[in-house]
């Protein structure tokens, strides 16, 4: 053992250039220099990289080589095609040394917020909390969960550079970490720059006359778009020159096996993802299979590079991508967030991923066109070539933003379906404003108010946050008392609810049912809890699912009673079988009517028919699934013909058609109306 000279210390990357993550590694009993130690030395000694690497005091069992990866990006160690994996030179003589004052100044040079926790703490002892609102608003770290710092402050105490105080659950730093950071010093968070707009004095966007003949999309090429871009090796930042460098490799046709060789020894990528790559690749209109195993590039892959790499790149996506520059409209209207853009695209524009690394591609391909710029952190804005862009091409972007004048409107109008969006968006928004509570309970209480049903926003203290009550004769209502939890995270857990003030709250409201609403349910146990406690889970996308459903094929209350009746996560399934019966229904009578129509010219029935002979000519509509037996029909004409609709006359012979079908159409819109003028008198928006 000796310590390494100062002066020999590892050069600090730039502050941009350092990465997110500390290295995530098993922790032995002796804390993670041993755990470092063991791993290093097994890499040394060349052992299977497939075998696990047992770390005394830790369960995990990861293998040698998920370890390693878990510590590449720090530079550490590395893999090459030739040589397998080896240590840096800085880790190596580390490994010589045992000198952890050294490994810190190692671990200091690669990891972002390392010696900077150490400068906080040089001011007084403080909490993890503290810490993590340093990181967040100071330095614009983009860590929602405490993970990232207690990493940190876990290599900082077996580094001995710090304690933590267990009275007043504080760290503290050591004299080490004082002598420590007095060698290496920290980054100042006044030194980070803050990009601006380099499109300012823009007076035209300048793009290839191609790119921009790209944004003009068929119906049919709108639908076609898909909502995955594809896999590509490398960064993201930096894709379109990777797709630039594949495109040059396949300007001639080109066997797959000196693609996938190229692959391995640029990006250290197997079999598997070069096929990915090759999709993608042909998904986009870049390349062709010539033969079983060759591939070219197109016309279009050919025009690369042009003096507007970026922008024609960004064209080239939109084309075939959904929700790429449908993102500039809705940043034309206002600033939003990475998770409210999620929300807009899942909403409006039905794109949808369980994470947000679809959408994080997009944000990335238009920050290099320059269309929009980061303003803070995770928060976006168009940029003044954004701005141009969208109002040289806007009557060619699929279009779904909701305007301010609509966000006026107060009263519920079901025609205006952009009103649908916009609460259902808000429902999803309001779901994750955990700073604001009551901000979620008012938009339920309009998403509610859209099933049809009777609502109460309460909130408070001791009482519900909302009363839900069916719209019926009091001898066949019922009545829920709804739970609002929202989170900042992507959903609540068990520990996040009360199920006893739950219990509390239905019993003194007299409910016949609880509910609780939120984003999403994470863990078993808050399932089994809610199962066993008698309490319906209903997530934000299944309120979306029912609201939706309720404007396509509205159901009676009496069918919603079926979710509430649930415990645990609700099954929208139970509708199943009420909505498609309310679908059947508006199927037969659209086909009786026509039927009658139909007949009014025939010169043998006169246009009168009897049950008997609809049932004959409905027999084989391909309409219905199973064919309308007679007493549907019979009682579909009851209807009708009662004095109220109208649509259908009845003699002593049977059945005829008073008007077409349009005729009847503009009846039922004339009660449709009529209902409306009334709902939209009673809900208003909150």
């Amino acid at each position: 053992m000796y310590v390494v000279e100062t002066p020999n210390y590892p050069r600090v990357r730039d502050w941009d250039t350092k990465v997110f993550s500390i290295p995530k590694i098993p922790r032995s009993s002796k804390g993670y220099p041993e755990s470092l130690k063991m791993i290093l030395t097994a890499l040394k000694e060349k052992r299977p990289y497939h075998k696990p690497i047992p770390i005394d005091g830790s369960d995990r069992k990861d293998t040698l080589e998920r370890i390693l990866v878990f510590l590449r990006p720090t530079g550490i160690v590395k893999k090459s095609l030739a040589d397998g994996w080896e240590m840096s030179d800085e880790i190596s003589k580390w490994l010589d040394s045992s000198d952890n004052m050294y490994l810190a100044a190692i671990i200091n040079a690669n990891v972002k917020f390392f010696s900077e926790i150490l400068n906080i703490l040089l001011e007084a002892p403080t909490k993890i909390q503290q810490i993590r609102d340093i990181a967040i608003n100071n330095y614009h770290l983009p860590w929602k969960e405490k993970s990232e710092i207690h990493n940190r402050l876990a290599w900082l105490r077996d580094l001995d550079l710090i304690d933590y105080e267990d009275f007043s659950y504080s760290y503290r730093i050591t004299e080490a970490g004082k002598k420590f950071l007095s060698i290496v010093g920290y980054f100042s968070h006044e030194d980070i720059v803050i990009d601006t707009d380099s499109t300012i004095d823009e007076k035209e966007v300048s793009i290839s006359k191609w790119a921009l003949n790209l944004c003009k999309l068929t119906e049919a090429e709108k639908s076609q778009r898909k909502n995955g871009i594809g896999y590509f090796p490398g960064n993201v930042n930096t894709m379109h020159n990777t797709v630039y460098a594949y495109l040059l490799l396949m300007d001639t046709p080109t066997e797959v096996t000196k693609i996938r060789s190229y692959s391995a020894e640029t990006y250290d990528i197997k079999e598997t993802s070069v096929s990915a790559l090759l999709t993608a690749l042909s998904n986009l209109g870049f390349i062709e299979r010539k033969t079983k195993m060759k591939y070219q590039t197109t016309e279009l892959g050919k025009k690369f590079p042009t003096e507007n790499f970026e922008m024609d790149f960004a064209c080239c996506i939109n084309k075939k991508c959904n929700f790429v520059f449908e993102i500039l409209t809705e940043l034309y209207q206002e600033d939003l967030s990475i998770k409210q853009l999620a929300t807009r695209g899942k909403v409006s524009y039905n794109f949808s991923y369980k994470d947000l690394g679809e959408l994080r591609k997009r944000l990335h391909i238009l920050k290099n066109a320059k269309l929009i710029q980061e303003v803070s952190t995770e928060l976006y804005s168009l940029t003044n070539r954004g701005i141009n862009f969208v109002e040289l091409i806007k009557e060619d972007i699929v279009t779904k933003t909701i305007k301010k004048s609509e966000i006026e409107s107060t009263t519920i109008t079901h025609e205006n379906l952009s009103f649908i969006d916009k609460c259902l968006i808000e429902i999803r928004l309001a779901s994750q404003a955990s700073s604001d509570p009551t901000r979620f309970e008012k938009a339920l209480q309009v998403g509610f108010s859209l099933l049809g049903f009777n609502v109460e926003h309460l909130g408070g203290a001791g009482k519900t946050d909302i009363l839900l009550h069916a719209s019926t004769a009091p001898k066949f209502a019922y009545s829920v008392s709804v739970d609002a939890k929202s989170t900042y995270y992507s959903g609540v857990s068990d520990s996040s609810i009360d199920f006893d003030t739950i219990i509390e709250h239905k019993n003194k409201h007299e409910t016949n049912y609880a509910a609780i609403v939120s984003i999403n349910f994470q863990g078993d146990r808050v399932v089994d809890r809610a199962i066993n406690r008698g309490v319906a889970l209903i997530d934000v996308d299944s309120l979306e699912k029912l609201i939706r459903w309720h404007i396509e094929v509205p159901l009676k209350s009496d069918s919603y009673k079926k979710i509430f009746e649930q415990n645990g996560l609700v099954n929208l399934k139970v509708l199943e079988e009420d909505r498609n019966k309310i679908i059947r229904e508006g199927l037969l009578l659209q086909a009786i009517i026509k039927c009658l129509s139909d007949q009014s010219s025939d010169s043998f029935t006169k246009g009168i028919v009897q049950e008997r002979e609809i049932y004959l000519l409905l027999k084989y509509d391909q309409r219905f699934d199973i064919a309308p037996d007679l007493e549907e029909i019979t009682s579909m004409l009851a209807f009708l013909s009662s004095p109220l609709i109208g649509c259908v006359g009845k003699a002593k012979e049977g059945y005829y058609a008073i008007g077409s079908l349009q005729d009847a159409a503009q009846k039922f819109d004339f009660y449709l109306k009529a209902c409306r003028n009334n709902a939209a008198s009673q809900v208003v928006l909150p």
